[in-house]
């Protein structure tokens, strides 16, 4: 007989329930051992500030708020702005959307209800003041991050800023339809209500100089930014305005209209903001880029959204000449077509000798930033004019760190945020406290071959989850809104959990033998177990591997 097809016509037969393991112990014959691993799940192993994503999802669901809350800020203290504005790494590695095509669980979302949820729980305090000061120059994500880290571990912080109010880049920089500066303010007043002291209106090479807080404190780290705009070689590059600087009025509310027609030259995250500005200030706008879409460093997202906007995007054109033509400037532009590759790994543009006329309002300049570090001393710069820094930000003088944009040119806010704590657990090494930071090894990820879909809930996620509460482009109102508890238990049911023992109960419920013990969670009797493998082949997250015996023996 070839197959099994007779045993349809088996009649029922009762099945048993009872354990095996009050009869059958396993004996000396068991050849492997289920355990629980300690594992990382992929979107948290793109997350450049590593957060524990399905430990504090799983959190939410079971209403520890406190946990979950706990468990982002000991990574990145601002899930409100970086749930705003970050450019989520981390769903481009969830393994629901690899495995299934569904789309990612939305990362992004639930941290920003998060953020949301527990802007008034307290943060840590900590375990006893150490007498240290530190100061920090600069009130941007790096220097707000370096701020909170320092005084968690009970130093003393004061920030100081050149401009009038803290924040940085997060206050003028960023647009408010993206990020309102209510937020920034309330991060700020978080970090007041922690004893962190902020001096604005004072500037490094001004007011006082790095060997002025060398004498004065134990520990300097430096986030200045990168707030020069680099030059584009335009003839007549006087005539262009500063895209930095527009932000920054747009965000004082002091920004004016230099005509109905504007261009803006660039295509980074800057050239979409001020494209978008632009537009909600009334602009026809028209973004000159000498690539095209495919070889453009803007976020995809920011990208899609000028689009929606109304923006128009002229491809393969390189701005030569500006020149005055009455009350318009004339735009002379040469066609380009792409070549090899460049040192950035992009197609490289390449003149074709085609040029062509454009008539606009005012042209605005956004084609990158650059850090200004004249005001540090030689011995702190490379030969190429950046400060010659190590990993965690140190540099040539034991006790001054430096990190964020300064250091790496423009770069993404929770880069920023991680540059901040890297260079806070570095200074705290220096001064003896390197106890208080938990260890970090790294760990095995979980790909998408070892999950199992078979008991995942799905859900028809409606559109509007990535993109709630859109507003129109003439408005300046924040442009998304906050998802309901209700919306992210939703989005939370859809998450695989990988590598995160999230207390489904799949292993107790398909153990043959009874030897998954439940207290407050799963737990495996190995002296029962028989190491036949079927809890770890049934568990959803893949939280169990099966390890050979005698490797546990000889352990």
């Amino acid at each position: 007989m070839s197959g099994l097809e007779h045993v349809d016509d088996y009649p029922e037969i009762p099945v048993s329930l009872a354990s095996t393991s009050t009869i059958l112990k396993t004996g000396a014959w068991r050849s492997v051992r289920p355990i629980f691993a300690n594992r990382m799940a992929p979107c948290s192993a793109g997350c450049p500030a590593g957060v524990r994503i399905p430990a504090y999802i799983d959190d939410i669901k079971e209403g520890r708020l406190e946990a979950a809350y706990a468990t982002v800020t000991a990574r990145n203290p601002f899930p409100r702005i970086t749930g705003r504005v970050c450019p989520h790494m981390c769903e481009d590695n969830c393994n629901l959307a690899i495995t299934t095509g569904e789309e990612s669980i939305s990362i992004r979302s639930i941290e920003r209800w998060l953020g949301d949820a527990g802007m008034d729980l307290p943060d840590p305090a900590a375990d006893a003041e150490t007498g240290k000061r530190i100061a920090v120059v600069g009130s941007g994500p790096a220097g707000m991050a370096a701020a909170y880290y320092l005084r968690r571990t009970g130093h003393e912080v004061t920030v100081f800023d050149q401009r009038p109010q803290p924040g940085g880049i997060l206050r003028y920089g960023i647009p408010e339809y993206r990020l309102p500066s209510e937020v920034v303010d309330e991060e700020i007043a978080r970090l007041e209500s922690m004893e962190i002291n902020f001096h604005n209106n004072v500037a490094l090479g001004r007011d006082f100089t790095l060997d002025d807080l060398e004498a004065a404190y134990a520990a300097v780290f430096i986030a200045t930014g990168a707030g020069q705009e680099k030059l584009t070689g335009i003839d007549g590059e006087g005539l262009l305005e500063s895209g930095l600087d527009f932000l920054e009025a747009a965000n004082r509310g002091t920004a004016t209209l230099p005509g109905p027609r504007c261009a803006v030259v660039g295509g980074g995250n800057v050239a979409m903001d001020v494209a978008r500005v632009l537009r909600r200030l009334g602009a026809d706008v028209s973004v000159l880029y000498r690539r095209t879409a495919n070889e453009m460093p803007a976020i995809a997202e920011e990208y899609e959204h000028a689009v929606a906007d109304g923006v128009h995007f002229h491809w393969l054109v390189l701005p030569r000449t500006i020149k005055k033509d009455g009350a318009q400037l004339r735009v002379t532009v040469e066609e380009m077509w792409l070549g090899e590759p460049d040192e950035s790994g992009r197609l490289r543009p390449e003149p074709t000798g085609v040029t062509c006329e454009m008539h606009f309002d005012g042209v605005f300049s956004a084609i990158g930033e650059t850090a200004d570090t004249g005001v540090f001393p030689p011995r702190l710069r490379n030969d190429d004019g950046w400060l010659d820094l190590g990993e965690d930000g140190e540099t040539v003088d034991q006790m001054v760190f430096a990190g964020g944009d300064l250091a790496t040119g423009p770069a993404t806010v929770i880069e920023a945020i991680v540059a901040g704590r890297r260079a806070a657990r570095a200074i705290d090494e220096q001064l003896g406290f390197s106890a208080v930071w938990p260890a970090e090894e790294p760990l095995e990820v979980v790909p998408p071959k070892d999950i199992n879909l078979t008991y995942m809930p799905h859900h028809d996620r409606s559109d509007d989850h990535a993109a709630a509460g859109a507003t129109a482009p003439a408005s300046f109102a924040e442009e998304t809104d906050t998802l309901s508890e209700a919306e992210i238990l939703e989005e939370i049911d859809r998450c695989l959990s990988c590598g995160h023992c999230n207390n489904c109960g799949t292993c107790f419920v398909f153990c043959p033998d009874g030897a998954i013990i439940w207290d407050d969670g799963p737990r495996i009797d190995h002296e029962f177990c028989k190491g036949c493998g079927i809890c770890v082949a049934e568990c959803p997250g893949h939280v169990m591997v099966l390890v050979n015996e005698r490797d546990v023996s000889h352990a």
